[in-house]
Formats: C-alpha cells, sequence, structure tokens
C-alpha cells in the first residue's frame, strides 16, 4: 500500500460510516475528526490545513484498518461521489434530520416570561402576574398582547417586534394569524 500524499482524496468506507456511528472508543477525537472529515470530495491538503500536517499522519492507519479509501482522481468531477452517503454535507443532514419547530402555547407562554424578566428585569411584576393569571388558552393571547405592548413601552418598538416575530414561530399556526391581526389593531391605536 503506497503512502499517502496531499493530493489523495479519501472517502469513507462502510466500516468507517459504522466506526463513526458505533463509536468504539479505539480512535482519538483527532483521528475520528479525520475520519468525519474524509467525504470524498477533499483532498488531504485540504484536511492538513485544516488540522495540521499530522491529519496526513493520522489518515494512514485510517487507510490501513478500511476504514477510508481512495477515490479515483476525477472520480468526484465525474460524479461517482454524488451518490454516496458520506458526500452529504453536514448543513444538508442537519436540516434534513432536524424536528420541525416546535408550536405550542404553553411554550410560547414560558417565551414571555423569559423576554419579560430579561427585557423589563425589575419592572416585569405587572407582566408577570397577568402571564401567570392567563393559564388558560383563551387569556393567552391576551396576556401576550398586554405584555408585548408594555414591552413596546418600556424597551422601544424594535425590541417588541423581534420577541413578536419569535412568539410568532411558538405560537399554534391556527393562532398566528389572530395574534399577528390584535397586533397590528394594537399598533393602530398606540
Amino acid at each position: 500500500m503506497r503512502e499517502l500524499t496531499k493530493t489523495d482524496v479519501l472517502r469513507k468506507t462502510v466500516a468507517g460510516r459504522n466506526e463513526l456511528q458505533q463509536r468504539s472508543q479505539t480512535m482519538g477525537g483527532r483521528q475520528r475528526h479525520i475520519l468525519i472529515l474524509c467525504d470524498g470530495r477533499r483532498e488531504l491538503s485540504e484536511l492538513c490545513a485544516l488540522m495540521g500536517d499530522e491529519a496526513l499522519q493520522l489518515a494512514q492507519p485510517l487507510l490501513a484498518a478500511g476504514l477510508v479509501e481512495r477515490v479515483r482522481h476525477g472520480a468526484a468531477a465525474d460524479g461517482d461521489q454524488a451518490q454516496a452517503p458520506s458526500a452529504v454535507s453536514a448543513a444538508e443532514l442537519a436540516q434534513a434530520v432536524a424536528p420541525p419547530p416546535r408550536r405550542s402555547i404553553a411554550l410560547s407562554r414560558m417565551y414571555m416570561f423569559d423576554m419579560v424578566e430579561r427585557i423589563l428585569g425589575a419592572q416585569s411584576g405587572p407582566a408577570r402576574a397577568r402571564l401567570r393569571g392567563a393559564d388558560q388558552p383563551e387569556s393567552l393571547l391576551p396576556a401576550l398582547l398586554d405584555c408585548l405592548g408594555l414591552i413596546a413601552e418600556l424597551a422601544g418598538q424594535a425590541q417588541a417586534d423581534k420577541v413578536r416575530r419569535q412568539l410568532c414561530t411558538m405560537l399554534p399556526e391556527e393562532w398566528v394569524r389572530d395574534f399577528e391581526r390584535e397586533v397590528s389593531e394594537l399598533l393602530v391605536t398606540n
């Protein structure tokens, strides 16, 4: 087996992917990072730029153990790698496996408790009391609006808009339209 060079491109084998999933504790953290980064698209020179020249020495045992394999020169450009599971970028993988954002009344209420405490500090007593009293779904929307109005009054409209936008991602979808309508009416009356 010839020595690796900085122009070599490595990709994980099935055994390499299994090693990452099972975490057998037989390799160190830096070597595990090298294995993760072997995606069939990066030359070892890129890995060396990221992790130092030691990356070349750390990759050699991975090749010998059958956890990675060399990619033919030009294979990545020919599209051979496009179908490989390891060719999926981390961002694409995270987006694919990320759960949809949670939406709930309770989450919205907890968020507003947190925001009035952070933004209003010692002046948050009335807002917290209003939220504590809103223990039923039908009373929560008016309480959120009151708190939002108080934030706008004491911390400014820009801060209130940030809180409103975040609340719209947390409220159940069927509540968002009513909430936005109520907020726009609140702005017109102020």
